[in-house]
């Protein structure tokens, strides 16, 4: 029986990932990465909870709510004891994939015709660890339209001037700094020519210091030219800022970023962010982050995430890491694609246990808005 596991395993991935050409049929757009995502979460689960592979599969492979219900739906049909009498019509040509006959389980069992790789697999197998590297998926980024990116780069510096700790050129007026003698002149004037008191000034605060890590996981295609002129748009306004790249790894992406202008930049930041596409594992890559550019953050700087917040459940770890680099920097800032949705409520993995160490959430709605940002209410 031991000899048979390796055949056992290699039946079941192929059963699962015949699954992921079911859903991709109905409408759900999934990567290779969601795929990955959905065989870990199964590994963790008992082989007989039906609810918890169903709830899996929605978590792992729908990117909202429409999606979870036609997951759940596709799920119930493909891994259904009678997947020949399917509760709902499928389209052409899925049937083949439910590893059965259309004309029903006795019939599929006496046909010798039937390819033994189609047969339901009753017992578990382990099945493999998240890899660690993430497939190759060539794809090049849609620049935005002119008039799109022109809003967030007036929304990245009004956010600039939010969350600005470096001084400028500009002084404004304080109870302390330097001693500014022309306007303590002209107000000696009321005060029959005597210098009753000093007026002073110091710099003020204009420039902001931001190091911007940005999701690029299946998750996050859909949102990617969205989100990548905003990632332009904000290293635009911080010349002394700092962008990466993370889904299962971390990679620094600020010289494409900075040396061409926006529309170039998007095929030069498409070829080389394909080395990291896939799954997420947030709380991994910001444990890689912080072990190998930790020492770029500072009291002036403003974390910036840009993701969903879908990851392979490592909430504890990400808790973890943002409490350690919390109070190294100024302030963390999360963006992310549905702050603004009707209904929304930051309960996603990642993003609910990041929310005690998050100064701000985001949309990029409130990037392009013309009026000042609006954190989301907690």
């Amino acid at each position: 029986m031991a000899a048979d596991a390796p055949a056992l395993e290699r039946r079941l991935l192929e059963r699962l990932g015949g699954f992921g050409d079911f859903v991709r049929r109905r409408g759900v757009p999934l990567g290779m990465g969601a795929e990955l995502d959905f065989a870990a979460a199964t590994r963790r689960l008992a082989p007989l909870d039906r609810s918890g592979w169903r709830a899996a599969a929605a978590v792992t492979l729908a990117k909202s709510p429409e999606e979870v219900a036609t997951v759940t739906a596709a799920f119930d049909i493909f891994f259904s004891e009678d997947a020949g009498a399917p509760s709902a019509p499928a389209p052409a040509g899925e049937m083949r994939l439910l590893g059965r006959s259309r004309r029903g389980p006795a019939h599929a069992r006496s046909d010798p015709r039937r390819s033994r790789r189609e047969e339901p697999v009753p017992v578990a197998v382990p099945l493999g660890t998240y890899s660690i590297t993430a497939p190759l998926v060539p794809h090049a980024i849609v620049p935005l339209d002119d008039r799109a990116f022109r809003r967030l780069r007036r929304g990245a510096r009004r956010f600039r001037r939010d969350v600005a700790t470096l001084p400028g050129r500009r002084r404004t007026r304080a109870h302390y700094g330097q001693v500014d003698i022309a306007d303590t002149i002209r107000h000696s004037v009321h005060q029959g020519g005597e210098w009753v008191e000093l007026r002073r000034t110091r710099p003020r605060l204009l420039r902001a210091e931001l190091v911007v890590l940005w999701d690029v996981s299946g998750s996050m295609r859909e949102h990617e030219s969205r989100f990548f002129g905003l990632v332009s748009a904000l290293e635009s306004v911080s010349r002394s800022g700092r962008v990466f790249a993370f889904s299962t790894k971390v990679e620094e992406i600020t010289g494409e970023v900075r040396r061409f202008g926006y529309r170039r930049a998007t095929a030069e930041v498409g070829g080389r962010v394909d080395q990291t596409d896939g799954g997420t594992r947030i709380g991994h890559s910001l444990e890689e982050f912080e072990a190998r550019f930790g020492s770029i953050l500072r009291k002036q700087t403003t974390l910036v995430i840009l993701s969903d917040g879908w990851d392979l459940g490592e909430g504890e770890l990400v808790a973890d890491l943002l409490a350690r680099l919390r109070p190294r920097v100024a302030r963390i800032v999360w963006v992310t694609p549905y702050t603004r949705r009707p209904g929304f409520e930051p309960r996603v993995g990642a993003l609910e246990a990041a929310l005690p160490f998050v100064d701000e959430l985001l949309g990029p709605e409130d990037f392009e808005s013309r009026w000042r940002l609006r954190p989301f209410s907690r």
